[in-house]
């Protein structure tokens, strides 16, 4: 079968591409495939970022527009490049579409919606060290002492615990026990350091990197009208790397394409360090 699309679109909208040409039997199975949720795995150097180039060149010939489709990496750098290669193909210029990181597209649909949950619009972002500063501060402001202790953790180690709370979407107490058992001594403060740490943020009007998911996620519960507007924006969503994506990601990709359920996911299972 012949798959050069020619006359799919307007003439002069992307040039003819022969998909099959370009690809392996798998890549073309994959990029051809219909709507629908897709999980595409595949080792190392067998085509992956190929594969999702191509996909977005074929949704464009099937008359996808740019702006229906949402790329999720996990670097911007990944992301600036594959919509470059998208850009080569097809001559549609990547400011047309949604691509990134999770946190840097949570970072833009909070700038936009994240009035909606009373997040102002002027909101600051703290880096790493920032986040520790703050949490420091918080920690120091419920039990002054804690730090003091040599067998209690520094502020860095305590924000991972936090953090990996967060982004696995467990319970403080069972995050320590699973992940930090060493530190099951402080179990019970961790509630209290977690929510002044929250307060202090939110007081500030700052967020940390988790926040950017977290309160993304909130707002597409909590307003079902920015979840609606994000789905039918989005008709096609694809996730490169997703073995690295963890519950809260997942969660907010099942939010995302819970309408559609047009998720092409494509990742090296060997790879997972989430399972």
């Amino acid at each position: 079968m012949d798959y050069i699309l020619e006359n799919e679109r307007p003439t002069g909208s992307i040039p003819p591409i022969d998909f099959r040409k370009e690809l392996n039997d798998e890549q073309f199975n994959a990029v051809t495939a219909a709507p629908g949720p897709l999980l595409v795995l595949a080792g190392a150097g067998s085509g992956k970022t190929r594969t999702l180039t191509y996909r977005v060149a074929w949704l464009l010939a099937q008359g996808v527009q740019p702006g229906e489709i949402l790329l999720l990496t996990f670097t911007n750098k990944a992301a600036r490049e594959m919509l470059h290669r998208v850009q080569d193909l097809t001559g549609v210029e990547p400011g047309r579409f949604w691509g990134g990181t999770f946190h840097s597209i949570g970072h833009r649909a909070l700038r936009m919606h994240g009035e909606v949950i009373g997040l102002p619009r002027t909101f600051t972002i703290l880096d790493a060290d920032e986040s520790e500063g703050v949490l420091r501060d918080a920690v120091d402001a419920t039990d002054k002492g804690f730090f003091k202790d040599k067998i209690h953790p520094k502020p860095g180690p305590l924000h991972a615990i936090l953090s990996m709370a967060r982004n696995t979407q467990l319970p403080l107490s069972e995050t320590v026990q699973r992940f930090f058992p060493q530190h099951e001594g402080i179990i019970d403060q961790l509630p209290r350091f977690a929510q002044r740490y929250a307060e202090r943020k939110k007081d500030a009007s700052v967020l940390d990197y988790d926040d950017l998911l977290e309160h993304w996620l909130d707002l597409l519960r909590r307003s079902p009208q920015t979840a609606e507007y994000f789905s039918h924006r989005f008709r096609h969503v694809l996730v490169d790397e997703y073995q690295d994506t963890n519950v809260l990601q997942a969660t907010l990709l099942d939010l995302l394409a819970g309408t559609h359920r047009n998720l092409m996911a494509v990742g090296e299972d060997a790879q997972s360090i989430y399972s």
